[in-house]
């Protein structure tokens, strides 16, 4: 169904050191006193204990003179595509039908945006598939320029197939419980690369999350796939903090 409505692990020490050793900060894209929204599925939700507390957690540490706040405004099951499988438990969320009210509701100077991992519904590539995303992102972007707010875009996290394994059914639907075999290799790392080669005037900057989970992915995953334990978030968050010159 599509609802489109338009056309390494790191320590923190070691992270301490990479701060005190900085001598550029000039790059660094946060100003003193800025909120920043963070917005994905539910890998972002994190039950509220993954890598956006975690992101609060190290800015506080690392730089508390710029006291930032990070709101974690993550939704389960959600895309910036429209598109919801057969067998899904209902549509699947859609970010744009509630970005207007979520942007109103808290005035924000820098959003993050980490969509992907259902935004194919686990099936086959397709080019209508990647131009859909593409218009997801994009769309996203011209909506935060309407409001000035600047962006950060993360890829994708990945599908650890490899770390733990789904039994695929090739005769049914392909679902989150039944992903195609190839979902990572031929939907993944192409919504991977959209995301690293977009370029808007909003965008602050554009960070591979995917590429350090999968490097990681036997100490980054458990119970299933597509939603990385503990370790993996502090992960994210630290590849966060690292790319962004903390």
């Amino acid at each position: 169904m599509n609802r489109r409505k338009f056309t390494k692990l790191t320590s923190l020490g070691a992270l301490g050191a990479l701060l005190s050793q900085c001598e550029d900060f000039e790059s660094f894209p946060f100003q003193k006193n800025q909120v920043i929204g963070c917005f994905g599925d539910s890998v972002t939700y994190g039950g509220k204990n993954g890598y956006v507390e975690k992101l609060q957690q190290l800015s506080d540490t690392l730089r508390p003179d710029l006291n930032l706040t990070f709101h974690n405004w993550g939704k389960s099951s959600e895309t910036v595509t429209g598109l919801t499988e057969i067998g899904h438990p209902g549509p699947r969320p859609y970010l744009f039908e509630r970005l207007d009210e979520d942007l109103a509701s808290t005035k924000i100077d820098v959003a993050f945006f980490c969509y992907g991992i259902n935004c194919g519904i686990y099936g086959r590539p397709s080019e209508k598939l990647f131009d859909s995303f593409k218009i997801g992102v994009l769309s996203f972007l011209e909506k935060l320029k309407q409001k000035e707010i600047s962006a950060v875009l993360l890829t994708p996290p990945p599908l650890a197939l490899n770390t733990v394994p789904v039994a695929t059914d090739l005769q049914k639907p392909f679902t989150w419980q039944n992903p195609y075999p190839n979902y990572e290799e031929e939907v993944l790392q192409k919504f991977k690369r959209i995301i690293l080669d977009t370029k808007h005037p909003s965008v602050l900057a554009t960070i591979d999350i995917h590429q350090v989970l999968l490097d990681h992915q036997k100490q980054c995953y458990e119970s299933d796939p597509i939603h990385p334990n503990l370790t993996g978030h502090r992960l994210i968050a630290e590849t966060i903090v690292e790319n962004l010159g903390f």
